[in-house]
């Protein structure tokens, strides 16, 4: 068995719901460069995970695992080499008749001050998860990975540690070695049976604010964006909505 360096919960350009500067291409080649031999694209509620890009991670060395964080009763949750097709966005409950050993259900940031955090519903559901996320967005001072440690002793979860970058400042500041040959299968085995290491380090005060910050600014950008070119398009759709000729 290898101890492979993996980070399972990444956004890119490709994410429906955040402004991105970096395709999955882009992240691939960076993960490259870092020496990351595992991967996962969880965009929210989007697979960007293709053929393509499984092999265009494989050339280079990295196992491409497809993924999503999905929104689920309004909470996130990270799902693994699923058809995703067949989750329901109401019913976290639901999610246990989908699980199945070459599958992989994680609590993403569970205790994170969010609205789309589980918080209460990861111990009312606590079967369906296979792993409870560690959430690299902490400081020395402020660490809101301290409650989602004590569920994951008192329920015997292993944790999975991840950089859930949206930026490039986030890549490489948390990650998992995960003991498992270099197959997708294998290694969402691992993690269920909790062959993970994670390494991390705690983020200065400065980024813990910084990070989140800059995300919600550039989401305000990306939705007036939006916003706008969405009144452009309907002026351009005229009220016939046959659009009219330049």
């Amino acid at each position: 068995m290898h101890l492979l360096k993996a980070d399972l919960h990444i956004h890119t350009s490709e994410d429906p719901e955040d402004l991105i500067c970096y395709s999955s291409t882009d992240l691939i080649d960076m993960a490259r460069e870092l020496g990351y031999e595992v991967l996962a694209i969880t965009n929210h509620n989007s697979s960007a995970y293709s053929a393509y890009l499984r092999d265009y991670a494989r050339e280079r060395g990295i196992i491409l695992i497809p993924g999503m964080e999905a929104t689920i009763q309004g909470r996130h949750v990270l799902i693994y080499n699923m058809d995703f097709s067949t989750v329901s966005r109401s019913s976290i409950a639901s999610l246990e008749t989908l699980k199945r050993p070459d599958n992989l259900i994680v609590a993403a940031h569970p205790y994170f001050p969010s609205r789309v955090a589980l918080r209460g519903l990861l111990k009312k559901h606590i079967q369906v998860f296979d792993a409870v996320e560690l959430c690299h967005l902490y400081s020395r001072t402020v660490d809101f990975n301290r409650r989602a440690r004590r569920v994951s002793k008192e329920y015997g979860l292993p944790m999975l540690g991840t950089s859930d970058a949206h930026q490039r400042r986030q890549l490489h500041t948390t990650y998992s070695l995960i003991e498992a040959d270099p197959e997708p299968e294998a290694v969402i085995q691992a993690v269920k049976e909790g062959r993970v290491k994670i390494v991390s380090r705690p983020l200065s005060l400065a980024d813990l604010v910084r990070i989140p910050t800059k995300m919600g600014w550039r989401n305000q950008v990306l939705n007036r964006f939006i916003s706008s070119n969405g009144k452009m398009w309907t002026a351009l759709e005229g009220p016939g909505g046959h659009g009219k000729k330049a």
